[in-house]
């Protein structure tokens, strides 16, 4: 709003057969990195009356925003049950996480996708405890925040960022005692959302379309790219910054990006200086 000028990048991607053909025009394709792993029991642990709750996908309330559960199929359950990990929320648990990244992105067989014979390249004992292994790694503590920080996270709710970014959810039961009952601020409702066309994927995953994602938890984000320098944001890493980020948001998010693009520029910092304390 202020003719400050924010460059952004999407990538396009040319992938072939090792022939150098395309690909057949009915395989559909997906770009994306891979999703911050902390805090997964915690999530795992919000029960589904919850997630019911803040769902509402016809905008009931005629807020604009209209946050719905991808129903995916769970293996173990032999059912269709809410989604809760991945970018459009597609993997029902961490158990269903840890065996799909076992077999799809490693070629390990395992206790939920074995082979046909029934042999598997991951122990039961192994798997078991990547799943746990998963399960507790723990949430970084929010950083001191100054008053420019404080004024940020006003901003936060004022923008409509905390529409989408539910800032805290408390946990039900859980087979880990420490995850259970617990009040949590992992600044996310884990649902999926129309964001756009701008970030679509045109890819389908069980009920989400290909504008729809999961409102990724926002908890630990200051400190990514103190951890590893490179770290990029956003589904498929187009974001270099928090604000590409925020500008990059459409669809439903398009009311809460445009209070920030015209917003002052010191309510635009104070905004970023608050997600940097998470």
């Amino acid at each position: 709003g202020d003719n400050t000028i924010v460059m952004l990048r999407a990538p396009h991607l040319d992938v072939t057969t090792p022939d150098g053909n395309p690909l057949p025009s009915e395989m559909l394709t997906s770009y994306r990195t891979a999703p911050a792993i902390i805090g997964l029991g915690l999530l795992e642990a919000v029960d589904e009356g919850t997630l019911e709750a803040l769902a509402d996908p016809d905008d009931d309330d005629g807020d604009g925003i209209s946050g719905r559960i991808n129903h995916v199929w769970d293996p173990d359950a032999n059912a269709a049950v809410p989604g809760r990990f991945g970018w459009k929320a597609n993997v029902p648990n961490l158990r269903g996480q840890v065996a799909g990244a076992f077999a799809g992105d490693i070629g390990l067989s395992n206790k939920v996708f074995p082979e046909t014979d029934g042999q598997r390249d991951v122990s039961d004992d192994q798997f078991d405890q990547t799943v746990f292994f998963a399960s507790v790694i723990a949430v970084p503590a929010a950083a001191a925040r100054d008053g420019k920080a404080y004024r940020g996270r006003t901003l936060f709710h004022s923008f409509g960022c905390a529409s989408c970014h539910i800032p805290t959810l408390v946990t039900g039961d859980a087979p880990i005692a420490e995850l259970a009952h617990q009040t949590i601020h992992p600044y996310t409702d884990l649902l999926v959302h129309d964001m756009g066309d701008e970030l679509t994927d045109s890819r389908r995953d069980f009920e989400a379309t290909g504008r729809e994602w999961r409102t990724p938890a926002l908890w630990g984000i200051g400190l990514t790219q103190l951890v590893q320098t490179q770290a990029t944001f956003l589904h498929d890493g187009r974001a270099r910054t928090l604000e590409e980020a925020v500008m990059w948001h459409g669809g439903e998010a398009m009311p809460a990006r445009e209070a920030f693009r015209t917003a002052t520029k010191a309510d635009r910092d104070a905004l970023i200086a608050f997600l940097r304390t998470l």
